[in-house]
């Protein structure tokens, strides 16, 4: 399988979360980020490493996304992110352009604290923001407040070619959802709206892997699965590929991440923004569900233990690995890295070693 290939990292320097963390905090700060925000979003990428979901992690964003946006100008390392509009349920925050993960953090925050105020549901929608990192981490901030989280991103460069069209229209427009349990790990479903995250495609274009149909499209219309020729890819079909499986399904995911970070709080499509060389522009929307406004949180994260450990428990396909549910994978790509640490690429740890010269960062996590 191709994914597990991705996985397989060649020639590793495995690192642990906390020199990690350190080390690009350090980076983000010599790019003029202010130390505590700096160190935020550090965290937020490296925990996406720590739970298996390496697209969103350190090893391919900081050159797509956040250092070479906050070195050129298309990132305010300093962003005054505000509030602009807000009720009892629901707020718009302003991220003046700043690192994604800052306002998003803030976002969800504000939208637990209002659940929690209400006993019900808030929401919160951010706009003139940037690439926000794994959906999933702002989803799985309620857990711990006995609150089902959702998040969903609209945005970024063109990806997404609409059902019968040509051309990209939309971001991967990704969401998540997070709702708890007792004793198993909680549910956590992140994916984008296209086939697959764009980042495996940069992760086999690195490993020298090809890729399944549906990954990548040409200007034709034709998939491309070699990856040699990924400079002729111009986006990804939406999830389901073609209408005969459930594209306009995965057309409608993308739409509703429109709707709900674009539309809702007042920002641009990403189809309706003139194409900017420097990065993409991405909003997005943030909800808090009390579990207590419905019935006890004990009894439903009893229950939510039922379900999952029953699901798991089933029959696998002859020659199949065990059943899975989202999320549980991520617990034990955290148990395991926690006691191995990352591994970093060959290439990765070549552009770290880069940029700590180029920003006058101390090199320390020689692995």
């Amino acid at each position: 399988m191709v994914l597990e290939k991705l996985k397989q990292v060649p020639d590793p320097t495995y690192v642990h979360a906390g020199p990690l963390t350190d080390f690009v905090a350090s980076l983000f700060t010599g790019a003029g980020m202010p130390e505590d925000e700096a160190r935020l979003c550090a965290e937020v990428l490296v925990d996406a490493d720590m739970n298996g979901i390496d697209t969103h992690g350190v090893c391919y964003n900081l050159d797509l996304h956040y250092l070479t946006g906050l070195l050129n100008g298309y990132i305010n390392p300093a962003p005054n992110i505000k509030v602009t509009y807000e009720t009892p349920g629901t707020a718009v925050i302003d991220a003046d352009r700043g690192m994604g993960m800052i306002a998003s953090v803030q976002a969800m925050e504000l939208a637990i604290d209002k659940a929690s105020k209400t006993g019900g549901m808030a929401s919160v929608a951010v706009k003139n923001s940037s690439h926000y990192g794994a959906a999933g981490y702002y989803a799985r901030q309620a857990l711990s407040h006995d609150m089902i989280g959702f998040s969903m991103s609209s945005g970024g460069g063109r990806v997404i070619i609409p059902l019968n069209g040509r051309w990209p229209w939309m971001g991967t427009n990704p969401m998540a959802f997070a709702a708890p349990a007792d004793k198993e790990p909680p549910f956590v479903i992140d994916m984008a709206s296209s086939m697959t995250s764009y980042g495996k495609v940069s992760i086999a274009q690195a490993f020298g892997v090809d890729i399944p149909e549906g990954w990548a499209q040409d200007a034709n219309g034709k998939p491309v699965t070699d990856i040699s020729k990924r400079s002729e890819a111009i986006g990804q079909p939406p999830l389901g590929g073609d209408y005969d499986h459930g594209a306009h399904k995965g057309m409608g995911i993308a739409m509703m991440a429109d709707v709900l970070g674009a539309v809702l709080p007042g920002e641009t499509l990403s189809g309706m923004l003139l194409d900017n060389p420097k990065g993409g522009r991405f909003c997005h929307y943030f909800q808090a569900t009390c579990i207590d406004g419905f019935r006890p949180a004990a009894e439903f994260k009893a229950d939510m233990d039922d379900m999952l450990r029953t699901l798991r428990e089933q029959e696998s396909a002859p020659g199949a690995p065990d059943i899975q549910y989202p999320g549980h994978p991520d617990a034990i790509y955290f148990q395991k890295r926690t006691e191995t640490g990352i591994p970093l690429p060959r290439h990765t740890v070549n552009y770290f070693k880069q940029m700590a010269d180029q920003l006058n960062v101390e090199w320390t996590i020689d692995g």
